[in-house]
């Protein structure tokens, strides 16, 4: 069963995913997206389609954090407040699972020691604080295996996600000696139109902090049993990987073209083009016209 991490929205792809032996996920909560990744976060309707699939999800923090500058402890703490309301309010990410850290470099000891650490017990602080000094989660790092092995020395994470690069400092180690909880490895790849990376799992360390979410049937888009609709817009209408404009487009739906479609919220419906039952991308409601 493969495990694979990626920046972008799953929801279309998650039938073909599932086909292709997928059993996790590991998706991101941020502060905001970007134009480059404009559907990067997990949101709770992705999350749920996900584990309606039978899948897993990991999560990782991540806002740029890709060299030292993007540390300290008031940083640290800013994305543990931000990271644990997004998974016990928006998510409801079950306790007991496992929020990782990106430190997305190769940090030098004084790297390490100056901001990678205060940022973790920025993170700790805020976890305890929202808590009652009882996380419901377990914190977790994404980087290299020298960042990883400090951490851990100093009781600041309890799951350790080895970034791609084995050249990065102790990683080697790590993985030699087992210091690891997963493992993602090169080269990039891309799986069902979806670009991603694949995972190793630790096979002595089983529990990497994945978990599933409660699935509300009416909240999960599908298109099974759904009308045929005709797309009525002058022009191409954009298929989207998500119900909404901050959705990266998938592709396009040509006027006329008809498809099996059902509303997911009051705009925006899922499309199923092939009439097998799986969501191919979102369109705009207001373009498609239901046929009788």
């Amino acid at each position: 069963m493969l495990i694979i991490d990626t920046p972008y929205n799953t929801t279309a792809k998650l039938g073909c995913l599932a086909k292709e032996n997928v059993q996790t996920i590991i998706r991101y909560y941020n502060f905001s997206n970007s134009r480059s990744f404009p559907d990067k976060c997990l949101t709770l309707m992705e999350a749920q389609s996900i584990c309606s699939q039978g899948m897993n999800i990991a999560v990782v923090f991540q806002q740029r954090q890709n060299s030292a500058d993007d540390f300290s402890e008031t940083k640290g703490y800013e994305a543990g407040r931000r990271a644990y309301r997004y998974a016990s309010n928006d998510i409801g990410q079950p306790e007991g699972s496992g929020i990782y850290f990106s430190v997305d470099f190769d940090a030098s000891p004084a790297d390490i020691t100056g901001s990678i650490i205060p940022f973790f017990q920025g993170i700790q602080r805020a976890f305890e604080e929202l808590s009652g000094n009882q996380p419901a989660y377990r914190v977790g790092v994404y980087g290299s295996g020298a960042t990883a092995a400090a951490l851990s020395k100093n009781n600041l994470c309890a799951l350790v996600w080895l970034a791609m690069s084995s050249g990065f400092r102790g990683t080697k180690d790590a993985i030699k000696n087992g210091a690891y909880h997963i493992q993602q490895k090169a080269p990039e790849a891309t799986l069902c139109g979806l670009g991603l990376d694949y995972n190793l799992i630790n096979p002595q360390q089983s529990d990497f902090g994945a978990f599933v979410v409660p699935v509300e049937t009416s909240s999960v888009p599908t298109a099974v049993s759904a009308p045929t609709h005709e797309v009525i817009s002058r022009t191409s209408l954009r298929l989207r990987g998500g119900p909404g404009t901050e959705y990266s487009v998938l592709g396009s739906l040509k006027p006329r073209q008809l498809v099996v479609a059902k509303p997911v919220n009051p705009e925006w419906s899922s499309i199923d083009l092939q009439g097998d039952g799986l969501i191919d991308g979102f369109a705009a409601s207001a373009f498609l016209k239901e046929l009788s």
